[in-house]
C-alpha cells in the first residue's frame, strides 16, 4: 500500500454548496522555501496529493502510541507473535491489538515492523451518506466556520464515539455529527482483517468565496487554535500557513511544537523541530525526533536530510554519507534545481569530512 493512504481525514469544501477533493498533484514549489515548506511539497509532490493536502494530519491508528513498550531486542518476537495472530482469523479487536504490537516493535527499531505495517493497511471508503448539509440559518446569516469532529470507525462501517474538536454556531457542529451518524463506509482492514479506527472530519463552511492575503489566513488561523488548543488540524493549518508565508514567524515553531505534542507520530513535525534543532546546534535533542520522523518517511529527502546532519555532526560519517546520498537520489528529476546542487553540495562536504577523519585515523 502507498503510503499516503494513512492519511485519513475528510476535508469538504463547502462554497455555495460542495465541492470534492480531486486528485490533480500540486505543482513544484518555488524557491525561495522553508524546509518545512519543501519537506510537506515533496511529500505531496510524490504522493500525488493536492496542496490543500498539507492541511491534513494523519489520524489512523498507526499514528497512536503504542500501549506496549518493546525493547529492541525483544522487537523480533513480539513482530512474530502479531504475524502469527494476522495469519489466523482475528477478531476485530484481536487485529487492533496485533497492530498495536506492530506499532511497539516499530517503535523500538524493528523496520521490518513499520514496514509490514505501511503494506498491510488498507483505507476505509465510503459507501454511501449524504454530504453535511449547510443548515438554512446558518447560510441565510452567512456563517463561516471549520468544524472538525473525530469519530471511531468501527469494523462494520458505521461511526461511534465523536467528539467535536473544533465546533460552529447555528447548526454547523449538529450537521457534521448527523453525517456522522448517517455515513457508512467500507471499514479499515489491516492484513485483510477489517478493524477499528480513529477518523477525523475537517469540514469548512464558507457560503462565499472571500480572497484573504496570506496574512489574514495566519491571524485566522491563530484565532482557531486560540480557541480549539487541542484541534491537531487548526494546528497543522497554522504550521503549513506559517511555513509557507511567514517561516521566520516564531510561532511556526511553536506550532511544530504543538502539533507534535498533539500528534506524535506525525512525521513532518516532528521532522522539522529536529531540523530546527540541527541549525541550533542541539543535535542530542534532534536524534530521537529525526528517528520518528524515519520511521514513517524514510523516503523523503529532507527527512534523510536531516538523519544525514545529525550522524555528521555526532560522529558517524559513514551513516550521514549513505543517508545525503539517498537523499540526493530520491529527490524527483524535476524538483527545483536549486535544491538539488544544495543536498549535492552537502553531499561533498559529507565526503571531505569522512576522508578528513579517516586521515586522522590513519597510522603513522
Amino acid at each position: 500500500m502507498r503510503r499516503h493512504l494513512f492519511a485519513l481525514s475528510s476535508l469538504l469544501l463547502l462554497v455555495a454548496g460542495c465541492s470534492h477533493l480531486q486528485p490533480n498533484a500540486p505543482k513544484l514549489p518555488t524557491l525561495p522555501a522553508s524546509h518545512a515548506r519543501l519537506s510537506r511539497a515533496l511529500d505531496l509532490y510524490v504522493q500525488r496529493f493536492p496542496e490543500v493536502a498539507a492541511d491534513f494530519v494523519p489520524a489512523a491508528g498507526e499514528l497512536e502510541e503504542p500501549k506496549l513498550v518493546v525493547e529492541h531486542a525483544q522487537a523480533r518476537g513480539v513482530y512474530d507473535e502479531a504475524l502469527a495472530v494476522l495469519r489466523g482469523k482475528p477478531t476485530p479487536e484481536g487485529t487492533s491489538a496485533a497492530q498495536d504490537d506492530l506499532r511497539a516493535a516499530c517503535r523500538a527499531g524493528l523496520q521490518e515492523a513499520c514496514d509490514f505495517m505501511r503494506k498491510e493497511f488498507s483505507p476505509p471508503v465510503k459507501i454511501s451518506g449524504a454530504q453535511p448539509q449547510y443548515p438554512s440559518e446558518a447560510l441565510q446569516k452567512g456563517t463561516q466556520a471549520v468544524v472538525v469532529v473525530r469519530c471511531q470507525l468501527g469494523a462494520t462501517g458505521l461511526f461511534r464515539d465523536c467528539q467535536v474538536l473544533e465546533s460552529g454556531p447555528d447548526g454547523l457542529t449538529e450537521s457534521v455529527l448527523a453525517y456522522a451518524a448517517r455515513a457508512n463506509y467500507h471499514p479499515a482492514r489491516f492484513a485483510g482483517h477489517p478493524f477499528s479506527i480513529p477518523y477525523t472530519f475537517t469540514i469548512n463552511f464558507n457560503p462565499y468565496r472571500v480572497d484573504l492575503s496570506p496574512q489574514q489566513e495566519i491571524e485566522l488561523t491563530k484565532a482557531r487554535t486560540e480557541r480549539f488548543p487541542r484541534s491537531p488540524p487548526a494546528w497543522a493549518r497554522l504550521a503549513n500557513l506559517l511555513s509557507r508565508h511567514a517561516p521566520e514567524d516564531p510561532a511556526l515553531a511553536e506550532s511544530l511544537r504543538v502539533l507534535h505534542a498533539l500528534v506524535p507520530s506525525y512525521w513532518w513535525p516532528a521532522n522539522e523541530l529536529a531540523w530546527l534543532h540541527v541549525q541550533a546546534g542541539r543535535h542530542a535533542e534532534a536524534a530521537p525526533l529525526v528517528t520518528r520522523a524515519m520511521t514513517w518517511e524514510p523516503d523523503n529527502s529532507y527527512v534523510l536530510e536531516t538523519s544525514a546532519a545529525v550522524l555528521a555532526a555526532t560522529g558517524q560519517c559513514e551513516q550521514a554519507l549513505v543517508e545525503q546520498r539517498r537523499a540526493v537520489e530520491k529527490l524527483p528529476a524535476e524538483w527545483p534545481a536549486p535544491e538539488r546542487e544544495r543536498f549535492t553540495r552537502t553531499l561533498a562536504e559529507y565526503q571531505r569530512q569522512c576522508a578528513g577523519a579517516a586521515a586522522a585515523t590513519e597510522p603513522r
